[in-house]
């Protein structure tokens, strides 16, 4: 990626994981408070949706910084990254993007019960810190 667009992805990302991680802190303060309305519960699935999503895609355009190998889908830029110790090993990737699979996929079947509990016990914490990482390791290669 040329240096401009590698920047303004960065930018774009870096913006985008900070809105996420606000919307749901927001969420969890709320459900603290009472129960959430369909519409939060749809926002807090929709927000997880989205970081994992950002997160699959810095972690393909950072392992191929790595490697200079393209990853063909969600869990290959993870397991390079950890095969090259860049990441911890002990982050369960594939449970995450398979939560991200079931929201966009399975969305009827969604248990909202796994949501509230990502959400209220601040799982989605280890999503975020691994997109500050991302990005860090990327500002420094690009």
């Amino acid at each position: 990626m040329p240096d401009g667009q590698q920047s303004a992805y960065l930018k774009a990302q870096r913006q985008h994981l900070e809105e996420c991680e606000q919307d749901l802190a927001e969420l969890g303060t709320l459900l603290e408070q009472r129960p959430w309305s369909r519409i939060e519960r749809h926002a807090a699935e929709r927000s997880l949706q989205l970081l994992i999503e950002a997160c699959i895609g810095l972690a393909k355009h950072w392992a191929r910084e790595e490697t200079g190998m393209a990853c063909r889908d969600a869990i290959t830029g993870f397991e390079r990254l950890q095969d090259a110790g860049r990441i911890e090993s002990d982050i369960p990737w594939r449970k995450i993007i398979g939560l991200r699979n079931v929201l966009v996929h399975d969305y009827l079947d969604v248990d909202p019960d796994i949501v509230k509990s990502v959400i209220a016990d601040r799982h989605y914490r280890t999503i975020i810190d691994f997109g500050h990482q991302a990005l860090a390791a990327l500002d420094r290669v690009g």
